[in-house]
């Protein structure tokens, strides 16, 4: 009885997100992140140094660079920092330039929780938004903002996933932003976990600025449709699979 229900269910849910395998979807498939490293010189920041530090009330990121010296990280890889699926993969111009964020989806205490981790600046993207990315993959190439800024990573990470590259979508706090090395040095050990999950990547602000058209969306991301809450009585934004892949 139990098995036709979830075949009943299951054909509910491929009703229900029907229309979000059209266009750029929203929901995608991602590995669940076992540990977190660094995203230059990774895995352990190896030949790197942070220039500029996380400020909450002022610099919501680090800034890093080649302990070699001034340009030396120019074009140096940048890797994701964890298992994920590439949530913005665009260039915002202005202050930003190229940018990647990437959203993870892990266990912390026993909990699913989520993160984001962006990465700003970048001279080359290698990514496109929808795709699911393994820790230490090569995503992009540090850069200088299209030339406004000295060459260096800024690298954030955000609890609240509503943020995406706009800091006026949440308050300034660390309800919403982790201190960066701080959080990858907290979860550099995890217990090994095994499964994916069906995450929600639309949930950004995005800037009201024009000119930041996306690349073609990595479609080859198998768009689960097949997806339950965890059963609590609050709305989540990450799914359990009902399959393991």
């Amino acid at each position: 009885m139990s098995r036709l229900v979830l075949v009943i269910g299951l054909a509910s849910s491929l009703l229900t997100f029907s229309n979000v395998a059209v266009g750029e979807p929203t929901m995608v498939s991602t590995a669940i992140a076992d540990r977190f490293d660094f995203p230059v010189g990774g895995p352990n920041a190896d030949g790197v140094q942070m220039s500029r530090g996380f400020n909450v009330r002022g610099h919501l990121g680090e800034d890093w660079v080649s302990a070699a010296g001034p340009g030396a990280i120019y074009r140096a890889p940048v890797s994701a920092v964890a298992n994920g699926v590439v949530s913005l993969a665009r260039d915002f111009k202005r202050s930003w330039g190229n940018v990647i964020v990437i959203r993870h989806a892990f266990y912390e205490g026993g909990q699913l929780k989520y993160a984001d981790s962006l990465y700003a600046h970048l001279d080359k993207i290698f990514v496109a938004e929808g795709q699911p990315v393994t820790r230490g993959q090569e995503i992009g190439l540090v850069g200088n903002a299209h030339g406004l800024y000295h060459p260096h990573l800024h690298f954030e990470i955000h609890r609240n996933t509503a943020i995406g590259v706009v800091h006026t979508a949440a308050t300034r706090s660390l309800a919403n932003y982790e201190v960066p090395s701080t959080f990858i040095m907290q979860h550099r050990v995890m217990a090994p976990v095994r499964g994916k999950m069906v995450v929600d990547i639309g949930s950004y602000t995005m800037p009201t600025f024009a000119g930041i058209p996306a690349k073609p969306f990595y479609t080859r991301n198998a768009v689960s449709r097949f997806a339950a809450s965890n059963g609590g009585t609050t709305p989540q934004s990450i799914f359990r699979t009902l399959f393991g892949n």
